[in-house]
């Protein structure tokens, strides 16, 4: 065992469906952390338990990888949430009466960036990224294409993506990897729609929005953004306007399904963007 309650967390982790690869990291991670604490924390190193583990411990240990190891942010993000997973499971499942990451939550974020629109250049890498959950790679390529929460959520929508025109060989990959993912899903719920529940609900098979932001948020942490799918539309709204600026109003309004209001919001919004 490289950390404590290792065995219980990998589990917990599974039952979450993320894939091996990821769960590997999380216990490169941990391990690291706890390696890192007893070599250079020595009132934890005297008595390594949980115990004893505090706030200052994992702020150290996350400056040194900042300071020392020069790790990118997005690598800062991503062990963070991380830290954050595993802490959370142990307070939750009252396995320690502290919460040492709570104040470090987020703390690499930009907590004010709502609209951000350099996700959509990178979002190859992205969709193989498996630190993300399906349903948050699926939500950014939808959005990618300009469809709103509200239309790929509706019953019936997977015929919409299965014929859409994919623009590269990572995104048509992803769409693959997608439906080997969801096929014990869809067989299981009994319906071939793509944002499905875990549990088995004849009923109502399929998530609802509120459902899907928890998913979201999970991933949120890690890549620095918020995903809420409003602020993602608005980012394909605002690449689009900027890829298209000789069209005309009217052209942007019909391509765009905006009204007059909303088109003059949206341009007067790319002024300030960072695009």
């Amino acid at each position: 065992m490289d950390y404590p309650y290792q065995q219980y967390f990998r589990r917990f982790l599974d039952q979450q469906e993320l894939s091996p690869l990821t769960i590997k990291t999380y216990d490169t991670s941990l391990t690291n952390l706890f390696n890192y604490l007893r070599a250079n924390r020595p009132l934890f190193a005297q008595q390594p338990t949980l115990n004893n583990l505090t706030e200052t411990d994992v702020r150290a240990y996350l400056n040194y990888l900042r300071d020392d190891k020069q790790i990118t942010m997005t690598t800062y993000n991503k062990i963070l949430s991380q830290l954050n997973r595993y802490f959370r499971y142990l307070f939750t499942h009252q396995l320690i009466s502290d919460y040492p990451t709570l104040t470090l939550h987020g703390q690499a974020v930009a907590p004010n960036q709502r609209v951000a629109s350099k996700w959509l250049a990178k979002l190859d890498q992205l969709l193989a990224d498996e630190h993300l959950h399906y349903y948050t790679r699926l939500t950014l390529l939808l959005s990618k294409y300009g469809f709103t929460v509200g239309e790929f959520l509706q019953p019936g929508f997977y015929q919409v993506f299965g014929q859409l025109p994919l623009a590269t060989p990572a995104e048509q990959r992803f769409r693959r990897q997608l439906l080997d993912y969801l096929a014990p899903r869809q067989r299981l719920q009994h319906s071939p729609d793509l944002f499905l529940k875990q549990r088995f609900n004849p009923t109502n098979p399929r998530l609802s929005n509120p459902a899907l932001h928890k998913f979201l948020h999970q991933d949120e942490e890690y890549l620095g953004f918020s995903l809420a799918p409003k602020y993602l539309h608005q980012s394909y709204i605002l690449l689009y306007l900027a890829e298209h600026r000789r069209d005309s109003d009217q052209q942007l309004e019909d391509a765009l399904h905006l009204d007059p209001a909303s088109l003059l919001y949206y341009q007067r919004l790319l002024i300030n963007a960072d695009l």
